[in-house]
């Protein structure tokens, strides 16, 4: 326990700094209200002291052992008074303080919220498969309130020792034996309960990972994404059985920690009260004897009472200031994920004209094998360029890479014949319209929705453009579900009259938000994979218009919908197979040509039987399909 103490003042120096930096988050958001609560928090103690002297003198004028030259009732009427104004003021200060508190509680909550959303947002994607991350991002968020606490906690100290000190002044002054014994005995439980609080809190982030799982189970219990597998498969019985065999393991745990504490401290907090129990009975004695008044007894009651209560909260509130410095420490540590997406570029990018991959290799953290492989292309601004190969094969890594959300691990992307690295960041990402694979709308307005994609449009039109893109988008029928027009919900969670979307409406809502921010240069990641034929049909004639003479990617796994293409690359295990259009690939008789073998295979129909045969329209010339 010894050590534990040591370690307090070994890190000293970085609690002050740590003091510091929530003092400064508080006065950011309200000097008012910081101002208010520390000096309400110092009257406290004084407030306490008036009254044990005042209780004193009352009490000894109602024994007959004080005499007064003036009228003694006239002094009692004024005393007692007294202790009235200074309980009043008290409760005031206090109803005060707590008001403040609560209103700056509020307002640090919100300021960390932000904090937290601010970290989650500059995260590099990468940290999002790490689970190291998210168990120190959940963590974090449950420690984010140590910003308060520890605040408020050192100024609980201040308080205390501030009320410590009057007690043991007054009470050194009468008996010096008193106070050093009292001290003594208290030191025990302090220390011990410091040690305590630290192997507890120790053992919450070991926990963190399982508590991880509970609140993970607990949520999609009420997701409705998964209501039907669940019913389906009568799975809910599996997970609450989950569910509470890591809460056993967790609880029993930390059962066996906190059993130990407080044997513990119910011992060593025992002996500050056995010596009180002690002064009583000597003070007692000394008023039997003649030796000291009742009012004495009473003030030394009072002093007595009031040192040990205040050593109790200075070191219940030094071990919880080093509890929480722990818990911000912890807090503060999600800084240690580092951004590897460095925004250090100058140059603002206006419009592209050409990107080029130059030998780009590219692993995904944690992973053994290549996702890319030595690529090497160049595509033009008046190229439709179609990126296919089998899943995995690296299409979506490559435009993830290029938006810069992962860094490649060597060669060069450019843009325009520069590094994308000379660029700033908001520059880069400001030029795509981007449908990535999984897209997912909002669940708010459809204006919102909208506006959210893009936020630098002016909102004059925006109705007309919303409705625009969703028509180029082939969702027609998804504004004529809106009875509210932009202002409709496009989902009921947090409105009773919002409108309910099937998979294939929310991909066609989520293409029409890419339409509608309209930038020189769009990117299809596996667009049609909800789509059904209908629909699939009406969103590639739509395309086929709106891409003219815009740098256009697209990836794909079915080669049925390259035909805008006038540019082929086949990637195969993060390489480059083949790169051509789509009438040469078909003569070449390679991979391109295998992979549309195997899926036009499955549009004919047996040649003995009475059906038609179907097959697949791959090939565009002339405006038409062939």
């Amino acid at each position: 326990m010894t050590n534990n103490a040591k370690n307090i003042v070994k890190n000293l120096p970085e609690l002050t700094k740590t003091l510091k930096w929530c003092l400064s988050l508080l006065w950011q958001t309200s000097k008012f209200y910081t101002i208010v609560r520390i000096f309400t928090e110092l009257l406290t103690p004084i407030f306490s002291t008036v009254a044990i002297f005042i209780g004193r003198v009352v009490i000894n004028m109602l024994a007959g052992q004080a005499a007064f030259n003036v009228n003694p009732e006239n002094i009692l009427i004024i005393l007692l008074a007294g202790l009235c104004a200074v309980a009043i003021v008290r409760g005031l200060s206090q109803n005060i303080m707590q008001y403040c508190r609560t209103m700056q509680d509020d307002m640090m909550n919100a300021k960390i919220s932000e904090i937290m959303m601010e970290y989650a947002f500059k995260a590099d994607i990468e940290y999002f498969d790490n689970p190291e991350y998210y168990d120190k991002l959940n963590s974090a968020n449950r420690d984010s309130y140590a910003v308060n606490n520890v605040v408020w906690n050192t100024i609980g100290i201040i308080s205390s020792g501030f009320s410590f000190l009057l007690a043991f002044v007054i009470l050194s002054q009468m008996s010096l034996v008193y106070s050093v014994a009292l001290i003594i005995a208290a030191i025990p439980a302090s220390i011990a309960a410091a040690g305590f609080a630290k192997a507890l809190y120790m053992l919450s982030l070991e926990q963190i990972n399982g508590m991880r799982q509970m609140g993970y189970i607990q949520g999609i219990s009420s997701e409705r994404i998964f209501t039907q597998d669940f019913r389906l498969f009568d799975i809910g019985y599996r997970l609450k059985h989950r569910y509470k065999r890591i809460w056993e393991g967790l609880f029993y745990t930390r059962r066996k920690k906190t059993h130990k504490r407080t044997v513990f401290l119910c011992v060593l907090e025992a002996l500050p009260e056995a010596v009180i129990a002690l002064i009583s009975i000597d003070i007692a004695l000394s008023v039997i004897s003649g030796n000291a008044t009742v009012g004495d007894y009473s003030l030394f009651v009072g002093l007595t009472a009031q040192l040990w209560g205040a050593i109790s909260m200075l070191s219940l509130s030094a071990m919880q200031v080093y509890d929480n410095r722990m818990q911000l420490d912890n807090f503060k540590s999600i800084n240690d994920f580092k951004s590897k997406i460095k925004n250090d570029g100058k140059l603002e990018l206006k419009g592209i004209d050409s990107i080029e991959f130059d030998n780009i290799c590219f692993t995904y953290p944690g992973a053994v094998d290549k996702a890319l492989d030595g690529i090497n292309l160049t595509l033009d601004k008046n190229t439709k360029t179609a990126i296919v190969g089998l899943n995995g094969s690296g299409k979506s890594t490559l435009i993830k890479l290029l938006l810069r959300l992962y860094e490649s691990d060597s060669g060069v992307i450019k843009i325009n014949g520069k590094d994308i690295r000379e660029y700033t960041l908001h520059s880069i990402r400001a030029n795509f319209s981007v449908y990535f694979q999984g897209m997912q709308n909002l669940s708010f307005t459809l204006e919102e929705n909208f506006a959210y994609t893009d936020c630098d449009s002016e909102n004059d039109d925006i109705e007309d453009r919303i409705k625009a893109a969703l028509s180029a988008a082939g969702a027609d029928d998804i504004w004529e579900k809106c009875d509210k027009g932009i202002k409709t919900s496009i989902t009921r969670f947090f409105s009773d009259d919002g409108i309910e979307l099937s998979g294939g409406q929310h991909q066609k809502l989520a293409l029409a938000r890419v339409l509608f921010r309209n930038r020189s240069a769009l990117i299809l990641d596996e667009l049609s994979s909800n789509l059904d034929p209908k629909a699939e049909h009406e969103v590639f004639e739509a395309l086929r218009k709106i891409t003219d003479g815009k740098m256009t990617i697209f990836t794909s796994h079915r080669l049925s919908n390259v035909f805008l293409a006038d540019r082929i690359i086949v990637l195969e295990n993060g390489k480059v197979a083949e790169d051509g259009t789509q009438e040469q690939l078909l003569k070449n008789k390679q991979r391109f040509a295998e992979l549309y073998k195997y899926q036009s295979d499955k549009f004919a129909t047996n040649e003995n039987s009475s059906s038609v045969e179907w097959t697949i329209p791959m090939v565009w010339r002339h405006g038409h399909l062939e």
